[in-house]
């Protein structure tokens, strides 16, 4: 790369350094190396004064060569080929952080996250590598507040569909099962510290049968296994006014975070709603049958004149 950029500029006397060139912000990227070039565009300060670069790289059939242009005093002019070289590194690695800073702050669910945390992983670009830190730091806060968003979502939606169970509220049976683990945890002398209760399942969308379990999910932190823990914690049977109480031991290690296992859950939820809702007509549909409820009783009435004139 460099070698390509010095056969295009020549050393010279150097009056700006890549160091000088700071503050720098991608503003736009256009990629067209099909048609020979890709060209982005920057805002930044040059020895302290803000400037606007234009740099182009040109692809031809020993390589490609480099353009960097600023809108004040010309900084093509003023800088020697080597420094180019460390300029268009530190411009390519905003190119990297900006562009994966922007779709990082435009994801909207724990699923996208994951998608993008493979992607960073398995993206080997150098000028990523560089910035890769930050990135990652990133990525942990949205996950961080799209997990609240997940559970906050969740048990709202949860208090406006569920049926109390004996006038008992969503709140009131969260916190029974919450001190019937705990009761478990003393009992077996149990390494588990609980960190949530939510009503999961069926009865959280209010969507159940009358035999339908009471499905708790239960996130913990400790070493008991989670299928030692739920073991324990189904050996004796739990109900609440007679409904079987199933509680799902979670552990972020083993199952998940509890607001991934939300997520999932409120797919298969909405899913579940769906095939038992009854599908509302389309408009279209509403006119015909306004149509053939006209034409019957039209009918009706001609049916009622003939037997009135016989």
């Amino acid at each position: 790369m460099e070698e390509n950029i010095l056969a295009e500029k020549p050393e010279e006397k150097i009056s700006i350094t890549a160091e000088e060139v700071t503050d720098i912000r991608l503003t736009q990227a256009g990629y067209y190396w099909e048609a020979g070039f890709n060209e982005f565009d920057f805002t930044c300060r040059i020895e302290g004064t803000e400037d606007r670069i234009h740099m182009v790289q040109q692809r031809h059939d020993e390589g490609y060569g480099l353009v960097i242009r600023s809108e004040k005093d010309d900084i093509w002019d003023k800088i020697s080929g080597s420094e180019a070289f460390r300029l268009e590194e530190k411009l390519l690695d905003e190119v990297q952080y900006r562009t994966y800073h922007d779709r990082i702050k435009k994801l909207t669910s724990l699923s996208n996250c994951r998608e993008m945390y493979y992607e960073l992983m398995e993206n080997d670009n150098h000028n990523l590598r560089n910035v890769i830190g930050n990135l990652w730091t990133e990525l942990r806060e949205k996950e961080d507040q799209l997990a609240v968003s997940v559970i906050s979502d969740f048990r709202k939606k949860t208090t406006e569909q569920f049926h109390p169970v004996d006038g008992m509220s969503v709140g009131e049976i969260e916190e029974m099962v919450s001190y019937y683990v705990q009761a478990k945890i003393i009992e077996n002398d149990l390494d588990a510290q609980v960190e949530n209760v939510i009503i999961s399942g069926n009865r959280s969308r209010g969507i159940e049968k009358n035999a339908s379990d009471l499905d708790v999910v239960v996130e913990y932190k400790g070493s008991v296994r989670e299928d030692d823990f739920f073991n324990i914690l189904h050996e004796e049977g739990f109900a609440i006014a007679g409904i079987a109480v199933d509680i799902n031991p979670i552990t972020e290690d083993k199952t998940g975070a509890l607001a991934e296992y939300l997520e999932s859950a409120k797919q298969y939820l909405k899913e579940k709603v769906q095939e038992i809702k009854p599908e509302k007509p389309s408009v279209r549909e509403k006119i015909k049958q306004a149509k053939q409820i006209t034409q019957e009783k039209k009918k009706v009435n001609i049916e009622k004149l003939k037997n009135a004139e016989r």
